[in-house]
């Protein structure tokens, strides 16, 4: 059986270069090396390919953009991103629902790379701006009539309350509702018992429980507020746990007392909603206290970044015949080697013009 051939199709590749990515030198897995551009399918980190490299494909060195590496995925991306390349190729970033970058697609690949890596700038995400008062405060709606158990004292919310036992919350009521008996507006309380949709209140952390009495006629206009706390209210967030964040004011804005202006936290405590902060990946959530009402307030994810990957140059591989393409990534991301496998005068066929371009 033939090790090799002269054509430029999978059955004429080499037979035992799958040994190079620690394979059996079978026909499927050198079928599976041929022409490969997948990244990590048989080495982690690395994208190896076997190509056939004929005379004229050696000497072209106008290269394109064929594929992109990511080295950062970066964190708290809402939308795709813009993507600002050198040379004429053109790209953008695809964003996922977890806020990180999982794409960044060759647009127009462009021409007459010459070797250099070209460039590539991620846009930052945008910043996730808030108010320095009322984002702080982590509001619970219950039915004053079928919302309060007579009997167990908890009170049941609309939905997940987020509270954890040892909060200090406030009851309100909204104007013109009857004030379930028991409590009083606008008194500070202590969460005790909490599960995900109920729990129980306290005057304080060792008192008794609140003796409740619940409504003839429910009413939904019945909050129970958590003020301060851990917790940043940010409307729709797509940032996750261990995720670096920086904390910037406006000029005209007072930093939050536990913040400081234009420095960097984890992010913990992370859900749909918002988010906590701390100093240290996994560490306890920074106490915070609302400021004055103030917009100019904002948490910026990690930007992404991205490396260009080009077709063949014209440098590299030292003749023409088959030839181990490997492509790097972390710090070697958009760099290329080529390994000459089995050296060849000629070679019929072109399967691949993206990788080896004719011209």
């Amino acid at each position: 059986m033939a090790q090799w051939g002269n054509n430029d199709v999978n059955s004429n590749a080499v037979l035992w270069a799958p040994t190079s990515v620690r394979l059996a030198p079978n026909t499927t897995n050198r079928n599976n090396l041929y022409e490969n551009t997948t990244p990590n399918a048989f080495t982690s980190g690395e994208t190896k390919g076997m190509f056939a490299v004929n005379t004229t494909e050696m000497n072209v060195t106008n290269g394109s953009i064929i594929s992109y590496t990511i080295t950062n995925n970066g964190s708290g991306y809402r939308a795709n991103a813009v993507v600002t390349v050198s040379g004429n190729a053109t790209s953008n970033a695809t964003a996922n629902a977890t806020g990180r970058i999982s794409a960044v697609n060759a647009n127009t690949v462009g021409s007459g790379y010459t070797g250099t890596t070209p460039t590539v700038t991620i846009a930052a995400p945008a910043a996730q701006t808030f108010n320095s008062n009322t984002a702080l405060y982590l509001d619970a709606t219950f039915n004053s009539a079928t919302g309060v158990a007579n009997t167990t004292e908890f009170i049941t919310t609309a939905s997940a309350h987020g509270f954890s036992n040892g909060d200090v919350v406030q009851y309100r009521t909204a104007t013109g509702n009857t004030i379930v008996s028991g409590l009083t507006n606008a008194a500070s309380y202590v969460v005790r018992y909490a599960n995900t949709t109920a729990f129980i209140l306290s005057a304080n952390a060792t008192s008794a429980n609140l003796n409740l009495t619940a409504a003839a006629v429910g009413e939904t206009g019945h909050t129970i507020r958590r003020v301060g706390g851990g917790f940043i209210s940010v409307g729709t967030n797509v940032l996750q746990n261990n995720d670096v964040v920086t904390y910037r004011v406006a000029a005209s804005n007072t930093a939050l007392t536990g913040l400081a202006n234009a420095t960097s936290y984890f992010v913990v405590t992370a859900n749909s909603t918002g988010v906590g902060l701390s100093e240290t990946r996994g560490g306890s959530a920074i106490v915070l206290t609302p400021g004055v009402s103030e917009t100019g307030h904002s948490l910026t994810g990690e930007t992404a970044a991205a490396a260009a990957v080009l077709s063949y140059t014209g440098r590299g591989a030292a003749h023409a015949g088959w030839v181990l393409r490997t492509v790097g990534s972390g710090g070697r991301a958009g760099r290329v080697q080529y390994e000459t496998l089995i050296a060849m005068g000629s070679i019929a066929g072109d399967s691949d013009d993206t990788v080896f371009k004719d011209a």
